[in-house]
């Protein structure tokens, strides 16, 4: 009798596709076709984790039926969001992209094989037409105000370090991740992504960004109502607070969110000035978005 060989187990992907996104449905549309296009398919995991949106984004996936879709109940910020998507993840290199970027089809290959051979390299990032995609690490004295670093006109045919990169369009190693117990989930919409550069460079690892991958960034209308623009600007506050305070000191964290209510308070936003002072961020709990 001939021994029969056991299934072989799949072979797992080189790359999980990370779309995060809510209530952005054609955006999102525009960014998996993009995904979805790439070179070497057959590698690439695409992932959208839906942050309970209600547009149409939480069944997308009837379109798409090659994609993974992860729904979440209500916003609990992208921060919580990455991290449900990377405990999911079957590659060990994570790709986050916005559902504004869309990605050219040898995107994906080029930023796996960039890091995947570079020891010193955490995460790299393709170039997109957007100034803040890149800035200097902040300090309590430059607050919330992040400076852009350009390096779209880089000489460089390689790679340019960087200090800090957005999550819009950011492949990282999720060896590296899990062993900072993941993204930092004190932080709701905004900074996890400062958080992690920070940490990387605490490491002595490095960002790069890769001149000559290009991508293109179509930004999103500005939708929301003054209650959600409110929100989303404690967040960020609060997440800036959050960053001084591991970094510089508890006490450059706190006179930084004091001095952001008092400023509030003196500009007559009194519902900002109390939304600091609450400490209040994208968590699920608001209703405003």
């Amino acid at each position: 009798m001939t021994p029969t060989n056991p299934p072989s187990e799949p072979t797992p992907p080189r790359v999980t596709a990370i779309v995060a996104s809510y209530n952005n449905v054609e955006a999102l549309r525009r960014s998996i076709a993009a995904l979805d296009g790439s070179k070497s398919r057959e590698a690439l995991e695409i992932l959208v984790v839906d942050k309970g949106s209600r547009d149409g984004s939480e069944s997308i996936d009837s379109e798409f039926p090659h994609i993974t879709m992860l729904r979440l109940p209500r916003n609990f910020g992208t921060s919580k969001a990455l991290n449900v998507g990377m405990r999911t993840a079957a590659a060990d290199l994570v790709f986050f992209v916005a559902p504004e970027v869309e990605v050219q089809p040898d995107t994906v290959t080029r930023l796996a094989d960039r890091l995947e051979h570079d020891s010193d390299a955490v995460a790299v990032c393709p170039i997109l037409n957007k100034e803040d995609q890149f800035y200097r690490l902040p300090t309590p004295q430059t607050g919330t105000d992040l400076q852009p670093v350009n390096v779209a006109g880089s000489t460089s045919e390689d790679a340019t370090p960087v200090e800090g990169a957005t999550f819009d369009a950011m492949m990282a190693s999720k060896y590296f991740i899990r062993g900072i117990n993941f993204l930092d989930e004190k932080f709701g919409e905004y900074w996890s992504d400062v958080d992690l550069c920070f940490q990387i460079r605490r490491a002595g690892k490095r960002v790069l960004a890769l001149p000559h991958v290009k991508c293109t960034y179509t930004p999103r209308p500005e939708r929301f109502p003054e209650s959600a623009l409110r929100l989303l600007e404690s967040d960020r506050i609060a997440g800036a607070t959050r960053c001084f305070s591991k970094y510089y000191g508890f006490f450059s964290g706190f006179i930084f969110r004091l001095t952001s209510a008092l400023k509030a308070f003196f500009s007559f936003r009194l519902g900002l000035f109390s939304a600091i002072l609450s400490g209040r961020k994208v968590d699920g709990t608001q209703s405003e978005l």
